[in-house]
C-alpha cells in the first residue's frame, strides 16, 4: 500500500538580501565625482534585473568593459552582474562577482556606504551558492558596523539574510518569520516611498508564510509584493514568481487541474528567463503528479528540476529535487534508489549548517537583538559610562577576592559537574526527563497570559523492530542521530529531551498555536531525511512520529503537567496511527476551558465541532479512537508503529 506523501518543501530561492543594491546607489558626495552617464547606466542595470537579466547582464558587461571605472561605478556593475548571473543559473560566475566586490570593498578611501553596500553583495552571493561560512562571516561583520553606525537599512538587510539562513539552510520557515517581521518593522519605520527592496522583504515574507500553510496571510503579503511591483516595473521575475505561489495555493485546496494550468503558464516564460523559478515550478508540477498517481511522470518532471539546479548550481533546489526523487523512487519500488537520494540530500545538510557556521548564526541572532530599535543609541552609550564607573568602583573589591577565589571556583565546577550528571541523558547528552519536567514548570506562562506553552512528543517509528532486527548498538547510534538533529533543527530557545525509550520532547515557551504545529511539521521533516549508517554501508532511514499539545492545556487555566501529556500522548497515537513519519496536534482554547478532559480526549472531533480545541496533522487523519483502547496516555518507550525504522510499505 502506498504511504501518504510529505508536503514538498519548496523554496522561495530568491536572494533575501538585495536591499540595499537595488535601491539608489549614489549619494551626494559621489555624484560628483562619479560619472554622470555611468551612473544613470547602473541604475537602469538594477532597474531592469528583475524584469530581464539577460539584459541586466549586457548593461554590466558593456559598463565593465570601461576603463578607468570609479570603485563606486564598479561596485554598482559588478553586483548588477553578479546577480543577473544568478537569476540565470550561472552559480561560477556569480561567485566570481563576490569575489571580486570583496576585492573593492577594500579599496582606500571609499565611502561607508559604498563599502556596505559591496560587504552585503558579497554576502549575498556567497550564500546564495552554499558558500555559508563565508557568507555568514561577511554578515556579522555588516550587523555590528551597521549597530555600531546606527544604520536602520543596514540592520534590515542582516534581519533579512537571518531569516535566509534560517529557511532555507536550516528547514525552520517559523525561525525565519521572526527574522522577517522584525525586518518590515524596521523599513515601516523609514519614511521614504517605496523601493524594489520592499517588494524582495514582502515577496519573501510571503513565501514563508506559504511555506506554513497560512496562506490567506501569504496572499496579503503577495498583495503587497505584486502591488509594489507594478509600480515599480521591470519586476517580471518576481511577479510571474508570485503567479506561481498562487497556483500552489490552489493546489493547497485541492484545485489540481487549476494549480497545474497557472503552472504550465508561466513555465515558458521561466526557463527562458528566471531557472530558479523553473526549478520550483517543476518540483510543484511532479508533486501533483503524485497526488493523481501519475509517478513515472513524477520522476521525470523531478529529473528535470534536479538537472536545472545542478547547472545553476542552488544548492537548496537541488536539495529538494533529492528529496522528491526520493520518494518517488519509493512509490516506483526503487528502495536503493531512493535511498542513494537520501544520502546525496543528507550530506547537503551535514555540509552546510553545523559546527562554526551554527556558532555564527547564534551569534548573529544574539546581536541581532540588539539592532531592532534604531532609535536605542542614546540610550546605549549612557549604558556604557554608567559601566564604566561601575567597574572602577568594584576593582578594588577583586583584588580582596583574589585570594579565595580558586577555592571557590573549584567547588562550582564541582557542582556543576553533578547537576549535570542529574539533569543530563548519558547516552544522547540531551536533557533527562527530569530536567524535562522542571524546564516545562518553569515556561509556563502565569495567570492571564495569552501565550502559551507547547510540548511536542516524538517517537521514533518501529524502535523495537529495529532493536529486535540490527541490535542495541544500531539502536543506540540512531538515538544519538536523532538527537542530535532535533537539537539543531529546534529553535536556540527550545528545549530538547529525552522522554524515555526511543521518545525525546521538545519545548517551546511562550508561542502559538501555527507556530507549534510548524515546529512539528519541520522535525519530522529534518528526521525524515537522515540516513544514519549502523555499519559500512548499511543504513538506516529514521523517521517519527509526534504529538503536540498546549501548556496549558486552555488558556487560563492552571497548568497541569498531567494534562499536558496526556493530550500529547493522544495526538502522538492519532499521528502514529496515520502511519509513519508525520505529527498530530490538539490545541485547547478559550471556550473548552471548563470541559472534562476524558470527554474530550476521547471525542476530539467533536470537542473540534463545538469549537473547544483546534487540531492539525501532517496529513488526512482520524482522531476516533480504536474500540477498546483507551485514551490520552503519554507516549511510552518502544512501542513499535508502523514498519521497522528504514522500511516502507
Amino acid at each position: 500500500m502506498r504511504r501518504p506523501l510529505r508536503n514538498a518543501r519548496l523554496r522561495c530561492l530568491l536572494p533575501c538580501l538585495l536591499l540595499v543594491a537595488i535601491g539608489p546607489v549614489h549619494g551626494q558626495e559621489v555624484a560628483a565625482t562619479t560619472d554622470a552617464r555611468q551612473m544613470e547606466q547602473v541604475q537602469r542595470c538594477h532597474s531592469v534585473m528583475h524584469g530581464s537579466p539577460r539584459d541586466a547582464l549586457a548593461i554590466a558587461d558593456q559598463l565593465l568593459a570601461a576603463p578607468a571605472l570609479s570603485p563606486v561605478v564598479e561596485i554598482g556593475a559588478v553586483s548588477c552582474r553578479g546577480f543577473s548571473l544568478q537569476l540565470l543559473g550561472q552559480g561560477a560566475g556569480s561567485l566570481d562577482a563576490a569575489a571580486r566586490l570583496k576585492v573593492l570593498m577594500e579599496t582606500p578611501g571609499l565611502p561607508v556606504m559604498e563599502r556596505n553596500r559591496a560587504l552585503q553583495i558579497a554576502a549575498t552571493l556567497l550564500q546564495r551558492n552554499g558558500q555559508t561560512r563565508e557568507g555568514l562571516q561577511l554578515l556579522e561583520s555588516m550587523l555590528e558596523r551597521a549597530i555600531a553606525e546606527d544604520d536602520v537599512t543596514g540592520q534590515i538587510s542582516a534581519l533579512s539574510g537571518i531569516a535566509l539562513v534560517r529557511g532555507e539552510q536550516m528547514d525552520d520557515p517559523e525561525g525565519a518569520l521572526r527574522y522577517q517581521q522584525q525586518a518590515i518593522a524596521l523599513s515601516d519605520h523609514l519614511q521614504r516611498p517605496p523601493l524594489p527592496q520592499d517588494v524582495l522583504l514582502h515577496y519573501n515574507h510571503g513565501y514563508t508564510l506559504l511555506q506554513l500553510k497560512r496562506y490567506d496571510e501569504a496572499g496579503k503579503a503577495f498583495n503587497r509584493a505584486e502591488t509594489i511591483a507594478n509600480r515599480l516595473s521591470n519586476q517580471d521575475v518576481m511577479l510571474q514568481r508570485i503567479r506561481g505561489h498562487r497556483a500552489e495555493m490552489l493546489h493547497a485546496r485541492g484545485e489540481l487541474e487549476a494549480a497545474r494550468s497557472g503552472l504550465l503558464a508561466i513555465l515558458p516564460w521561466q526557463r527562458e528567463n528566471d531557472p530558479l523559478g523553473e526549478v520550483v515550478t517543476l518540483q510543484r508540477l511532479a508533486r501533483i503528479a503524485l497526488e493523481q498517481d501519475a509517478a513515472e511522470e513524477a520522476r521525470q518532471l523531478a529529473g528535470q528540476a534536479l538537472a536545472v539546479a545542478e547547472r545553476g548550481r542552488f544548492p537548496e533546489a537541488i536539495r529538494d529535487s533529492l528529496d522528491l526523487l526520493a520518494e518517488t523512487s519509493m512509490l516506483l519500488g526503487d528502495a536503493a534508489q531512493a535511498r542513494d537520494y537520501l544520502r546525496q540530500a543528507r550530506e547537503i545538510d551535514q555540509s552546510r549548517m553545523k559546527g562554526d557556521n551554527l556558532d555564527r548564526l547564534a551569534r548573529l541572532q544574539a546581536k541581532a537583538e540588539q539592532a531592532l530599535d534604531p532609535i536605542r543609541t542614546n540610550a546605549t552609550q549612557k549604558a556604557n559610562r554608567d559601566r564604566l564607573l561601575r567597574n572602577a568602583a568594584l576593582a578594588a573589591a577583586v583584588v580582596l577576592l583574589l585570594g579565595a577565589g580558586g577555592l571557590y571556583l573549584r567547588m562550582r565546577r564541582q557542582q556543576r559537574r553533578l547537576r549535570q550528571i542529574d539533569t543530563t541523558d548519558a547516552l544522547t547528552g540531551l536533557a533527562n526527563r527530569h530536567e524535562a519536567e522542571r524546564l516545562l514548570a518553569a515556561t509556563a506562562p502565569a495567570g492571564a497570559n495569552k501565550a502559551r506553552s507547547a510540548v511536542l512528543l516524538l517517537e521514533i517509528d518501529g524502535f523495537k523492530a529495529l532493536n529486535d532486527q540490527h541490535g542495541h548498538a544500531a539502536g543506540d547510534q540512531l538515538l544519538c542521530a536523532v538527537a542530535e538533529a532535533l537539537a539543531q533543527g529546534s529553535d536556540q530557545h527550545d528545549h530538547v529531551a529525552r522522554w524515555s525509550g526511543a521518545a525525546f520532547m521538545v519545548i517551546r515557551g511562550n508561542t502559538s498555536q501555527a507556530a507549534a504545529f510548524a515546529l512539528a511539521a519541520h522535525l519530522c521533516r529534518r528526521i525524515g531525511r537522515l540516513q544514519v549508517e549502523i555499519a559500512p554501508g548499511q543504513y538506516l532511514a529514521p523517521t517519527v512520529s509526534t504529538g503536540v499539545a498546549s501548556h496549558p492545556l486552555f488558556p487560563g487555566r492552571a497548568p497541569r503537567l498531567a494534562d499536558t501529556l496526556r493530550a500529547a500522548g493522544r495526538a502522538l497515537q492519532v499521528a502514529q496511527r496515520s502511519g509513519p513519519g508525520t505529527w498530530a496536534g490538539l490545541w485547547g482554547l478559550a471556550e473548552g476551558r471548563g470541559i472534562d478532559l476524558h470527554d474530550l480526549l476521547h471525542a476530539p472531533e467533536q470537542a473540534l465541532a463545538q469549537g473547544w480545541i483546534a487540531i492539525g496533522g501532517g496529513r488526512p487523519m482520524s482522531w476516533t479512537p480504536p474500540r477498546g483502547t483507551a485514551t490520552g496516555s503519554p507516549a511510552p518507550a518502544h512501542r513499535p508503529a508502523g514498519n521497522a525504522v528504514g522500511e516502507r510499505s
